[in-house]
């Protein structure tokens, strides 16, 4: 059988590029040349001139040692260990009990490439989840003051996340909470922009919008027709009817109760 038919053959049976195919049995499933060769139907030393041909290292004896002195399934662990972006070299090294640069050998032989590349990414997803934790818990921070801000003027309002983070009911009404902090100077003025995604704010009723500059709290009351279909620029310092949407400032009395209970979707 040559390299081009044997190619169509591990294609046409395992669904797989010849190189990939050899690399895993060798280097993750630890076969021998003879037993790679009985899977494939040639010979040995055909299997072993593949290997040659893609580079493929001989590491199986390695891992088979390193099963042999730590147990079965040691390579599977030592991967689940190393894997974890919360765990690191000294971690697993304390699991199998030896030392962290023993460790970042193992790494080596396991995955082929340095322990310092995965170190990298780990470190980028430690920041990632660090900044998601946050913005969650600013997320209930702000659900929270509004929450009390609107028992405050009377209102009951009911916080849901089934189906949006930022959801409020509250007589009937379905809010959508949105949020900004940082303002922009257009001219001598000083706005506060939000975007306004239409496919998360249709089905709502209103949208709150509020502006938090320096510890203080601004809240808009907007009719979600009433809202622009990208982004809304609004004005805190504004006087009354000097901006399209002063209107809306502290407009909480738009959300009493109508004459007739409005079922909520």
């Amino acid at each position: 059988m040559t390299t081009i038919q044997l190619e169509a053959y591990v294609k046409e049976q395992f669904n797989m590029e010849l190189y990939k195919f050899i690399k895993q049995k060798v280097e993750m499933e630890n076969l021998y040349n003879y037993e790679l060769a009985g899977i494939l139907n040639v010979n040995g030393s055909f299997i072993g001139k593949l290997k040659k041909t893609f580079e493929i290292k001989k590491t199986a004896g390695f891992l088979r040692q390193f099963e042999r002195t730590y147990g079965a399934g040691a390579v599977k662990k030592f991967k689940n260990i190393i894997e974890n972006p919360d765990n690191s070299l000294a971690g697993v090294a304390r699991h199998f009990g030896f030392s962290r640069e023993y460790a970042r050998q193992v790494y080596k032989k396991v995955y082929g490439y340095p322990y310092t590349e995965a170190f990298q990414s780990k470190i980028k997803l430690r920041r990632r989840k660090r900044l998601a934790n946050r913005k969650k818990s600013k997320r209930l921070d702000l659900l929270i003051k509004v929450k009390t801000k609107m028992e405050s003027m009377g209102l009951t309002p009911h916080l849901r996340t089934r189906e949006h983070p930022y959801e409020i009911l509250t007589n009937g009404y379905k809010l959508l909470l949105k949020c900004t902090s940082t303002p922009l100077m257009i001219g001598k003025k000083r706005y506060f922009r939000i975007t306004n995604t239409t496919e998360a704010s249709q089905n709502f009723d209103f949208i709150i919008c509020v502006c938090r500059n320096n510890g203080e709290s601004i809240h808009y009351i907007i009719p979600r027709l009433a809202m622009p279909k990208y982004r809304i620029y609004l004005l805190p310092d504004a006087w009354p009817g000097k901006s399209k949407y002063s209107l809306f400032k502290e407009a909480w009395h738009l959300l009493t109760p109508k004459n007739q209970t409005k079922e909520i979707s």
